[in-house]
């Protein structure tokens, strides 16, 4: 009777789980210009894996993990090596999210093999020549005032994240916008 039991209830657990993940592909999957359901999965390193809450907000904050598409030609070269699935953004990638490290009037400096961002935290990290496969990084070299509407983006998360350190500053969109909590990423 144990056995049976047992079985049925790793049954079930198959079940929640096979659930679990057709709710996150459907989640991922809608219109990149709406939010169709309130949540997120993440299973990029930019961000702690896990569950977010996608949170629409009409002003944006450093530290805010904003869950936008990129730039055409980024998104384009980001799905064609690896770094970004496929999804419905106009330029044929996923939406990311990622930390937003600068906004506005803040000064970010990409040069000898690191980021500065003055405004912030003063916050650091590395940038690198080479992607873990070997292939030639191009870095956004130079100083970087942001301009109105610009955000820099930056993982706080993993020192690899293909992020505004290799292709500058970004259009944050226009109003609303749409951020990520939860998983030790709070709204500010």
């Amino acid at each position: 009777m144990r056995c049976r039991t047992s079985s049925r209830l790793q049954f079930v657990a198959i079940l929640i789980v096979c659930g679990f993940v057709v709710t996150a592909v459907i989640i991922q999957s809608g219109p990149a210009d709406r939010v169709s359901w309130p949540l997120f999965v993440n299973t990029s390193t930019s961000l702690p894996l896990g569950l977010y809450r996608i949170t629409k907000v009409f002003d944006l904050k450093r530290g805010y993990v904003l869950r936008t598409c990129l730039p055409a030609k980024v998104g384009q070269a980001a799905v064609q090596r690896g770094y970004v699935r496929r999804g419905t953004c106009p330029n044929g990638s996923a939406r990311i999210g990622k930390p937003i490290v600068a906004l506005q009037g803040d000064t970010v400096v990409v040069s000898d093999g690191r980021v500065q961002v003055q405004g912030w935290g003063d916050h650091e990290a590395p940038t690198y020549a080479h992607d873990r496969r070997g292939r030639s990084l191009t870095n956004a070299v130079g100083t970087h005032i942001l301009q109105p509407g610009e955000c820099f983006l930056l993982s706080t998360h993993s020192s690899f994240s293909y992020d505004s350190r290799y292709y500058g500053p970004i259009s944050c969109g226009k109003p609303p916008y749409f951020i990520l909590t939860g998983n030790g990423f709070q709204a500010p």
